[in-house]
């Protein structure tokens, strides 16, 4: 796997509403380098959008998530059929 993937890992996520403006903003703290810890973490920078960006990021991480689960499945299938056990 490509350890560029895992350059500045998120951990977490903080999610306010701005009603008045009908939008809402999202931000990923995340960890700047491999020895920094936790509480020390970036807080990121905010991400606003509207409602229907927000649903749209929502479909797409779900897509991205089943195709993750699809894989590890078929993975799994594959590891049984060898070897007749199954590894989580």
């Amino acid at each position: 796997m490509d350890n560029d993937l895992f350059l500045f890992p998120i951990t977490g996520w903080e999610i306010k509403t701005v009603p008045v403006d009908g939008v809402l903003s999202v931000r990923f703290p995340f960890l700047s380098h491999e020895r920094q810890k936790l509480s020390e973490a970036d807080p990121g920078r905010p991400y606003v959008m509207h409602a229907d960006q927000a649903r749209e990021l929502r479909d797409g991480l779900s897509r991205a998530i089943a195709q993750i689960e699809n894989q590890t499945f078929e993975s799994a299938e594959s590891t049984m059929a060898l070897t007749g056990v199954i590894i989580y």
